[in-house]
């Protein structure tokens, strides 16, 4: 699996063959002087070929060593003189056939690099929609709603995404408050209105479970963690997928984000995502103060009190981006995600501050969880809901990094135990005007 990381970190290999000894001799042929710089990027651009323009490209490099041989031949020849065994020996046929061999291997070459460079353009142009395809593709949007509404649907997708990969057990262990402040749990009656929905989005299905006293136990001698529960003899050796809920709120005010995941309760890997933005999350963030109970729109009795003048709306600057998008140019991605080996990724932002990073990162797994093969596992997630003081063995393999600039993220992915990284390309965030 190095193999790849190491490979991408040489600088792409110019052709010598068809680059530097040949650009002469084409230039000293009837024909016009080629321009070869599309050449240097054959190790980029042979991905891009057909099955049968790979052959033609090999069949080419083929014709250019014929060239060549041809022209070494063709020199030696005419440069012969007389020997001083022979000196009236006529030369001049051997001069002849020598000029006439470096004229046809300078013909040969000059068409095995045009052919080159026709198949190079072709895949170049190839390349181009290729990168406007995956550009698009990696173009995530975020849908607003109001938290009623986002959490129903995000319960009913994310049972839908669990039962179709096969999860028939799915955990919930309650939602999670992530502010500037805190990171906890929310309290009861937002814990209990939140498993009052998605049972109701369960129906009856009934794949959906409380594991009482869930905890992450390490061991201190082997480092290892494991969850334990009261209940867990009634789900040995079956398969079950935990959720992950979180209402993110990574400003001052009351916009937040709904983040609904499941994971694999024993391979850490992510199964589905479901994410929302909330432009008025005072109900869960607050709900000591709110008039509404989260699911259902409250009620207020007429009476005779005056109604109050309307204060003053005050308003933050929006810190939930509305649309994320990762500029991959050279399809990394797909690239990491078709490796015989696959490499189990876990996702780290930098330079933000907590709840802001948990933001990115969420935004950047659903994107890729729904947009390519990469395998992101959730050890983040486990650590800060159930071992948030101690070092937690995460089952990943390899890390993406991503790391602020001053107009987007840098995205790095690195595997562990490797000294290399390799930039995969950048994240940017959009904000509504």
């Amino acid at each position: 699996m190095y193999h790849f990381f190491t490979q991408a970190f040489r600088q792409i290999a110019i052709l010598l063959l068809c680059v530097l000894p040949l650009s002469n001799q084409a230039a000293s042929t009837k024909e016009a002087p080629l321009d070869l710089s599309i050449i240097a990027q054959s190790d980029a651009l042979r991905p891009y070929m057909t099955s049968p323009q790979r052959m033609a490209y090999a069949q080419a490099s083929q014709l250019i060593n014929q060239g060549q041989s041809d022209i070494r031949t063709g020199e030696n020849l005419h440069s012969q003189k007389p020997s001083a065994l022979n000196p009236n020996k006529d030369l001049k046929p051997l001069h002849e056939r020598g000029k006439q061999l470096v004229e046809e291997g300078q013909a040969k070459v000059h068409s095995a690099q045009q052919q080159m460079i026709q198949l190079l353009t072709t895949a170049q142009a190839r390349q181009t929609i290729n990168q406007a395809i995956a550009a698009k593709k990696y173009n995530f949007e975020l849908i607003e709603q109001t938290y009623p509404t986002a959490l129903k649907q995000a319960a009913i997708q994310t049972l839908e995404n669990c039962r179709n990969a096969g999860y028939a057990n799915i955990f919930y262990d309650g939602l999670r408050i992530i502010t500037a402040a805190q990171n906890s749990k929310a309290e009861p009656k937002v814990h209990n209105a939140t498993y009052d929905t998605f049972i109701q989005a369960d129906g009856t299905q009934f794949s959906v479970k409380v594991p009482l006293s869930l905890r992450l136990e390490k061991d201190e001698k082997t480092a290892d963690c494991t969850f334990q529960y009261d209940n867990e003899s009634a789900f040995e050796g079956k398969k079950v997928a935990l959720l992950a809920i979180e209402v993110i709120a990574p400003g001052s005010g009351s916009e937040a984000l709904l983040s609904v995941r499941a994971i694999d309760f024993n391979t850490q890997r992510l199964i589905s995502s479901v994410l929302f933005y909330i432009a008025d999350a005072s109900e869960v963030l607050s709900p000591a103060v709110t008039a509404t109970t989260i699911g259902v729109e409250s009620t207020t009795e007429a009476t005779n009190t005056p109604t109050p003048a309307p204060t003053a709306v005050v308003t933050t600057p929006r810190m939930i981006p509305a649309s994320l998008s990762i500029n991959d140019q050279n399809q990394l991605i797909e690239k990491l995600s078709g490796l015989a080996t696959p490499y189990l990724f876990e996702i780290v932002t930098i330079g933000d501050s907590a709840a802001q990073s948990i933001l990115v990162a969420d935004l950047l797994k659903d994107t890729l969880l729904k947009n390519s093969a990469l395998i992101i596992v959730e050890g983040d997630f486990i650590q800060r809901s159930y071992l948030p003081s101690a070092a937690f063995p995460s089952a990943a393999t390899a890390t993406l990094t991503i790391t602020p600039n001053a107009d987007d993220y840098t995205m790095i992915a690195k595997a562990h135990g490797s000294d290399r990284s390799l930039e995969v390309g950048t994240v940017t965030l959009r904000f509504p005007k």
